[in-house]
């Protein structure tokens, strides 16, 4: 925890949720057991590190899918989801369609089954963007859609977080807004 107040100072005061709250939650959620928690996952600190680290996965699944980095003029707009979102069944049916079967990492016996899958395939609203789509755990999951001049965008800009090749090297404080 304290890398987390050391990088994110005020992230966990974000998430933080009164435990008479939390039980409102969890339990509008259909989760009854005492023995889980849950936290609060849409405050705009918690957004730009989960739209930064989408975006992290886009450029990487981009380029080990075809061996290219996004260029200057490229683009990769991202949207992640909490596990209450993916389990829930509040995805869209398209989103994910062209995915297939997940791969996992695996480096000798070690692999990031349960851990960590990822995959893509195109975007089925927009057959000529590609799709990147990370999970880990049951946190939660990652969408990237890589276009390769910011013309061909598949959302307009605004609507998900957008990022130029280059733009990670800044402070993820310059994209953080009050929600």
């Amino acid at each position: 925890m304290s890398e987390v107040h050391r990088v994110a100072p005020d992230l966990l005061r974000e998430m933080w949720i009164p435990p008479h709250e939390m039980r409102q939650a969890m339990w509008s959620e259909g989760i009854f057991d005492r023995n889980f928690a849950a936290f609060r996952a849409d405050g705009p600190i918690m957004g730009a590190y989960m739209q930064a680290f989408a975006a992290k996965i886009g450029f990487a699944l981009h380029y080990e899918a075809t061996g290219n980095f996004v260029p200057p003029e490229g683009r990769v707009q991202v949207r992640w989801f909490t596990s209450s979102e993916v389990y829930g069944g509040r995805l869209p049916p398209s989103l994910f369609a062209s995915i297939g079967t997940p791969r996992i990492m695996q480096q000798g016996k070690i692999t990031s089954q349960g851990n960590f899958e990822y995959g893509w395939g195109t975007y089925l609203e927009s057959p000529d963007v590609p799709l990147y789509y990370a999970r880990v755990r049951e946190a939660f999951a990652a969408a990237a859609f890589v276009v390769l001049d910011e013309g061909s965008l598949p959302f307009p800009e605004g609507e998900l977080a957008t990022f130029a090749p280059g733009d990670l090297v800044m402070p993820l404080s310059d994209r953080i807004t009050a929600g």
